[in-house]
This record gives C-alpha cells, structure tokens and sequence, in this order.
C-alpha cells in the first residue's frame, strides 16, 4: 500500500472515528513526531535487543504486562 493510499485510508478513519479512536491516532502522531532520533549514543546491539526481546517474552509468560481492558480505562484518564 503505497503512502498516498494509507493517508487516504486514515482520512476514512478519522471521518468515521470515535472520540476514543481520534485519542489513540493523536497519542501516536504526537509521540511519533516527538521522538528525537539525534540523541548522541551507540546504536543498540543486536545481542542487546535479543536480550530484551528475551526479558519482555518472560514477563508477558509472567501475566506482566498491562491488559487491553486497563489501558482503555487509564487512556480515558489521558
């Protein structure tokens, strides 16, 4: 799907969309454009990111992890 098509697909969303859903696509457009992609630093090793893959898999097997049900209650709170 080329860019122009995505646009116009979101376009639809938004159009159509709910308080709830407009909430969502601005959180992440608003993140999204504040990400600083200069910050000085090394990139991160692949062994690094395994690793963490690796921990976050455990927690999620653990029940560590925030459920669809509680980040829709604490979005609202947003």
């Amino acid at each position: 799907m080329s860019a122009t098509q995505i646009r116009e697909e979101l376009k639809d969303y938004i159009k159509s969309g709910d308080v709830r859903l407009l909430k969502i696509l601005h959180s992440v457009a608003k993140e999204y454009n504040s990400e600083d992609y200069t910050k000085p630093g090394e990139p991160m090793k692949v062994s690094t990111l395994k690793s963490r893959i690796r921990e976050a898999k455990s927690r999620i097997k653990a029940g560590q992890f925030t459920s669809q049900e509680d980040l829709e209650v604490e979005m609202e709170k947003w």
